[in-house]
């Protein structure tokens, strides 16, 4: 498993070079309104998913930074400098003319050979979570999703919890065609998506716990009247979306940025969130901030504030 150890920003806006060192597991990160919380993860993640920037808002949000380091714990860094006199570029494709914005990001291993971008994502999956930026960001592919017939007139957050519901329901029955079809050789990795299949619902029960245990479709109980999850308060709707997402990892060895993913929910789920996430996929390095990191129970000595690492 594959984790990052370290994280180097030079020029953090404008305050001075932050400088963290993670856990293998378990990172929150706390701080102020404006503090750079979001930034930071969003900034890794681009890095670690993207091999070249051609969104034009991701373009500018990236020239705010002079220079970033991961460090992974394969020994492996990855190092991205802004290059202020070369920011955009013209390409030759096809007699036409495209502007294109590269991370150039280096990526060495631990001997000091380079490897390339393509080498460091088949050894690391990362994911992002952070619901109500996504709202935004997504509100013109809202416009253009058809029309649920299960869901009446769907918020973004709607449809990315449906999003996630049928990827676990095709994952699903793909692991049960395989299992009909050699009987005899449940495979391990069958055998954890099972595992993790049952345990999501466990865990949704945990903060759910005033309705009866969900159907497959998610559709909930209260008092004998049946509730969709679209008619769910926010703060379910979030915790919903999120255990969804974990579950969706099958317990594989991942990163997982969670951007103040406890927004909107009441203390008590705030006690137990990152304690039901590691259970739903030990293998996964969790990197969250929260606004109320002194309520989390269990994880205190992997808190750090911002203002605690720019020097």
């Amino acid at each position: 498993m594959i984790t990052i150890k370290r994280i180097e920003i030079k020029g953090y806006f404008g305050r001075g070079d932050f400088e963290w060192n993670l856990d293998s597991v378990v990172n929150i990160l706390g701080g102020k309104n404006g503090s750079g919380k979001s930034s930071i993860f969003k900034l890794c993640y681009l890095l670690l998913s993207n091999k070249t920037i051609d969104d034009d808002t991701d373009k500018k949000f990236m020239k705010i930074f002079k220079e970033v380091k991961l460090t992974y714990s394969n020994g492996w860094t990855q190092t991205w400098v802004h290059q202020s006199n070369n920011d955009d570029y013209t390409l030759e494709i096809g007699g036409s003319q495209a502007s294109s914005y590269r991370t150039a990001s280096q990526i060495v291993d631990i001997n000091g050979q380079k490897r390339t971008f393509e080498e460091l994502q088949k050894q690391i999956k990362v994911y992002l979570i952070n619901s109500f930026e996504q709202h935004v960001a997504d509100a013109t592919s809202y416009e253009q999703q058809p029309k649920s017939e299960t869901l009446n007139d769907p918020t973004m957050l709607d449809l990315m919890i449906k999003n996630q519901i049928d990827q676990r329901n095709k994952d699903f029955s793909k692991i049960m065609e395989d299992i009909v079809d050699m009987p005899e050789d449940s495979t391990p990795e069958n055998q954890a998506y099972i595992k993790a299949y049952r345990k999501t619902y466990t865990s949704i029960n945990h903060f759910l716990n005033e309705y009866d245990k969900p159907k497959s479709s998610f559709e909930f109980i209260k008092k004998g009247e049946t509730i969709k999850y679209d008619q769910l308060s926010m703060g379910e709707k979030q915790i919903l979306l999120l255990m969804l997402m974990v579950g969706n990892t099958k317990q594989e060895p991942c990163i997982f940025f969670m951007d103040e993913p406890d927004l909107s929910m009441h203390i008590d789920w705030k006690e137990i969130l990152v304690k039901e996430l590691h259970e739903l996929n030990p293998n996964m390095q969790i990197i969250l901030s929260t606004h109320a990191p002194s309520v989390i129970t269990g994880w205190h000595d992997r808190v750090k504030e911002v203002s605690q690492l720019i020097k």
